[in-house]
């Protein structure tokens, strides 16, 4: 009757769905709080200190500020302390002399002076040193001495005076010779004595507080000036730089050897540069630090968020690219408001939960692949269904029978390649289809949701293994069943649906099966759509479709088949097999075909009005031919209608399922006697027997799909399909084959006998609309894609 009849579903549903959600989501955490507690035990070990200080050499060089301008470096190109050269002490006396009448603030005297062999280079300078005096300041510099001791570099006593002393910290350098952090203050001989940067500033602390040194200041901003020009000012002129009220160190450029020092914007620099970068630091109050755990702790929070709000993958792999994304945001960010930030745990962090879910994925994935095939298992389809929240389409899975059997004969290296060999026919229509793999079954989803589409389809593929397979050096007969079910609520269920489905079929009887559910609430929803059918008929969802039959003679539309259809506003589109069976439970079956017998009559009523002289047919299910109301049925109808009832055919489904023949008989005489006539559909297989055929009277048998689809292919199929014919003819009856899909097989049912065909060759079934313009195309043109 063009349609396929329900499976039972009797197995278990799988427990996945949510579970399987939660489960995965408490995986994430789980892996979220390992890579927590192991970059916090990297942060205790200061493990990733030298990524930490290459970050923030990065941000140095996106900072880009402008220095206060309020320091300024008098550099010297030579040695200015040198014992064995006095002389030039005598320039920095004139330099210090110089600084003293421009009115400046503060001097640093960043060199260390030992006695020379010329006492009075020395007291010239010890003079100029104490003519400035609270105003200048000496610099003392700690430096790595032989062993774990530390040496002070400083000026001699006899130089010095009473000037006040200072102290810049050499030894404290990361192991790329940077200096990112130094002291407020440092403890000599039991008191406290400010460190170069702080004195700078004029900031003052405790000797155990420190603070970051920011380097984001453009190295050629802040000013300088050759001690030479401010030796010999009044032969060089006015000064290029005001100098009054401002701070001034007096150094040794990075030019002299032993007196240079590393710098992020410049490596070979003055050591002085450390504690310039260090005052303007200070000065401008960009000591800020985000510490790692913090930084830690803030992108911890964002991904454990991002999971929790995260329901596809697609959105989690968004929150994922965006906290990414985040970090190096943060450190230009940072870099631009003087804040140092510690991001390298944080980063770890992230790489390490990357890595967690990586090798988790792979370990998944080796997990979900059948090592003989190399394809994925049903546990990947049902992965997949769930990650991407598919709702829609149906599940196919495909049982290959005898499958242990054949697996006996062969060799461990043939049993892969024989699945293979199954999985490139189930390709031949879609190259791209993914097939999964799990012993004897294989499966897909397809996302047609239309079942008599995908039953229509799958019987094409069947048709396909009607051939052996080559595999090992022997020709292997292959067996393969269908079982479908509807991607509807948890597609955890529906797998187990298809799964039980297909173990319910079998080659000869029923070898495409439709689960009929899946889950405890489709069994509530059966229920409750018993009681709505009469519902649906009033309120127009439930409907009728036509698929045309054409005379191989004259290649025309003869008559058509009414198929009906229901599609509920809730559940979208239901199965014809699912809801007829839904029908004969609740003993709603003969309501239904009054339904759908008034509505084939009034279309074929119009089909004539618009001169289209063409059959239709009706299906009638074989349980009704037990009570002679159907004859009473089909007679209103038909005046009510007003339908010419020698037009009307009614074709008997599952014959095998007539309880008396003798009754059967009787009704069926009295239909005919109406001037009706009876088909007998699906003739062949077992639901449609000679015996049916020898003790009721038909006037047209439908040859099952199942031959006229291997009619090129299987001999066996061609000769069933010609005895049949024959035999048709031999009784005097009307032969249809149906199911004809290929349109090469046209010649060869004309010369097995048959006279007319229906199938998706000429066109599916269409709607009222549809088919009436279908009906004004040339015969030879079809439609096979409306619907």
């Amino acid at each position: 009757m063009g349609e396929t009849r329900i499976s039972r579903l009797a197995a278990p549903v799988l427990v996945r769905g949510r579970s399987l959600f939660s489960g995965r989501l408490f995986e994430r955490l789980r892996h979220v709080l390992w890579a927590a507690l192991i970059s916090l035990a990297m942060y205790a070990g200061f493990l990733l200190q030298p990524a930490e200080q290459i970050l923030w050499l990065i941000q140095s060089r996106v900072a880009d500020r402008y220095p206060s301008g309020d320091i300024v470096f008098v550099a010297s190109n030579e040695a200015l302390n040198d014992p064995a050269n006095p002389e030039r002490r005598y320039d920095v006396a004139a330099a210090l002399d110089e600084l003293d009448r421009q009115g400046v603030g503060k001097v640093f005297l960043d060199v260390a002076f030992a006695e020379s062999n010329d006492p009075q280079a020395d007291q010239r300078l010890a003079r100029a040193i104490a003519d400035l005096g609270p105003r200048i300041t000496l610099v003392d510099r700690l430096l790595e001495g032989t062993g774990v001791e530390q040496t002070r570099r400083s000026t001699s006593a006899s130089i010095a005076g009473t000037t006040s002393r200072v102290i810049s910290d050499q030894t404290d350098r990361d192991w790329l010779g940077f200096a990112w952090t130094l002291h407020y203050s440092y403890e000599v001989d039991g008191r406290p004595v400010r460190s170069f940067g702080s004195a700078i500033a004029g900031v003052d602390r405790e000797p155990s507080d420190t603070f970051s040194v920011d380097y984001g200041f453009f190295y050629d901003r802040l000013p300088i000036l050759p001690i030479e020009v401010v030796a010999d000012r009044r032969q060089t002129g006015a000064l290029p730089v005001e100098l009054t009220g401002k701070t001034v160190v007096i150094g040794h450029s990075g030019q002299v050897p032993g007196s240079r020092d590393k710098i992020p914007r410049k490596l070979e620099a003055s050591p002085s540069y450390v504690d310039i970068y260090a005052g303007e630091t200070l000065k401008a109050g960009y000591t800020r630090n985000l510490r790692g755990p913090l930084s830690l702790a803030f992108f911890a929070a964002l991904l454990f968020i991002a999971l929790l709000i995260s329901s596809s993958r697609k959105q989690r792999w968004f929150a994922y690219s965006a906290i990414v994304f985040l970090a190096p945001a943060i450190l230009f960010a940072t870099a631009k408001v003087g804040v140092r930030v510690e991001l390298s745990y944080a980063i770890g962090f992230l790489g390490i939960y990357a890595a967690f879910r990586s090798r988790m994925r792979w370990k998944r994935r080796v997990e979900m692949v059948n090592q003989e095939t190399g394809l994925e298992k049903l546990r990947a389809l049902e992965a997949r269904l769930i990650r991407d929240s598919v709702t829609n389409g149906h599940i196919v899975i495909a049982k290959i029978q005898n499958y242990e059997r054949v697996l006996k004969t062969l060799r461990a290296d043939d049993k892969g390649s024989y699945v293979l060999k199954l999985v490139d026919r189930l390709r031949a229509a879609d190259s791209n289809l993914v097939v999964y793999s799990d012993g004897h079954h294989l499966g897909w989803h397809v996302a047609n949701d239309d079942t008599d589409a995908v039953v229509e389809h799958l019987e094409g593929l069947r048709a396909i293994f009607a051939a052996p397979i080559q595999v090992g050096g022997f020709s292997v007969d292959v067996g393969i069943t269908f079982g479908i079910a509807c991607v509807e609520g948890d597609p955890s269920a529906r797998l187990a649906a298809a799964v039980a489905a297909a173990e319910e079929t079998s080659e000869a009887h029923n070898p495409i099966a439709i689960a009929e559910t899946g889950s405890q609430t489709d069994l509530l929803w059966d229920i409750s759509l018993r009681a709505r059918i009469d519902d649906a008929m009033e309120a127009g969802e439930i409907y009728c479709v036509y698929q045309p039959k054409i005379d191989l003679q004259s290649n025309a539309v003869v008559g058509v088949e009414a198929l009906v259809r229901w599609h509920d506003p809730a559940r979208g589109f239901i199965s014809p097999m699912h809801f007829i069976q839904q029908c004969e439970k609740a003993g709603r079956m003969e309501h239904l075909t009054r339904y759908v017998l008034q509505s084939a009559c009034s279309a074929g009523q119009l089909l004539h009005f618009r001169g289209h002289m063409i059959s239709m047919s009706v299906n009638i299910s074989a349980t009704l031919l037990s009570d002679m109301r159907v004859v009473g049925l089909v007679r209103n109808v038909l005046q009510a209608t007003r339908f010419d009832p020698c037009f009307l055919t009614l074709e008997i489904t599952e014959t095998a399922r007539i309880s008396d023949h003798e009754v059967a008989a009787t009704i069926l005489n009295e239909l005919r006697s109406i001037g009706v006539r009876i088909s007998m559909d699906d003739f062949g297989v077992g639901a449609a027997n000679y015996e049916a055929f020898y003790e009721l009277p038909f006037d047209e048998i439908k040859i099952d799909r199942m031959f006229v689809a291997n009619i090129a292919k299987d001999p066996k199929a061609r000769a069933i399909v010609a005895s049949i014919a024959a035999m048709g003819r031999g009784a005097r009856i009307t032969v249809v084959a149906e199911g004809l899909e290929n349109p090469q097989d046209i010649p060869l049912l004309q010369e097995a006998g048959c006279q007319q065909v229906q199938g998706f060759a000429f066109s599916r079934p269409l709607s009222l609309s549809n088919l009436l313009e279908y009906q004004e195309l040339a015969p030879d043109q079809t439609l096979s894609n409306i619907v």
